[in-house]
């Protein structure tokens, strides 16, 4: 099976304007089964990529739930699962690690069931 690659901005781009008082940049990304036909019928692994100002600081911070339904939806649901990371660009690489294993393990879940 394949699946459409999980694409991660670079750093720069998430921080977006914070750094001279805008804000930052949010990721929204999705990967499918069949990455040449519609999404529509098909199991969607959705993500965000985002960076969370906290009371200690900035958090790199990722979150994937699956479906054909919005961010804010998945997270009324609370069928939402994140993990936080140091904000820092080196992160990045473990967190498109994360992503591509919670990739795996939601389609998977499909195939074990199916």
């Amino acid at each position: 099976m394949e699946t459409t690659e999980i694409f991660v901005p670079l750093f720069v781009w998430l921080l977006g304007g914070s750094r001279i008082g805008g804000s930052y940049n949010t990721y929204f990304g999705s990967c499918t089964e069949q990455p040449d036909k519609a999404a529509w019928g098909q199991k969607v692994f959705n993500y965000v990529i985002g960076i969370e100002k906290t009371e200690d600081g900035e958090l790199l911070k990722a979150s994937v739930y699956g479906g054909l339904r919005s961010f804010a939806a998945a997270t009324a649901d609370d069928d939402v699962t994140a993990k936080a990371f140091p904000c820092a660009e080196e992160s990045l690489g473990a967190l498109r690690e994360w992503l591509e294993a919670q990739r795996a393990d939601f389609f998977a879940q499909d195939a074990a069931n199916g």
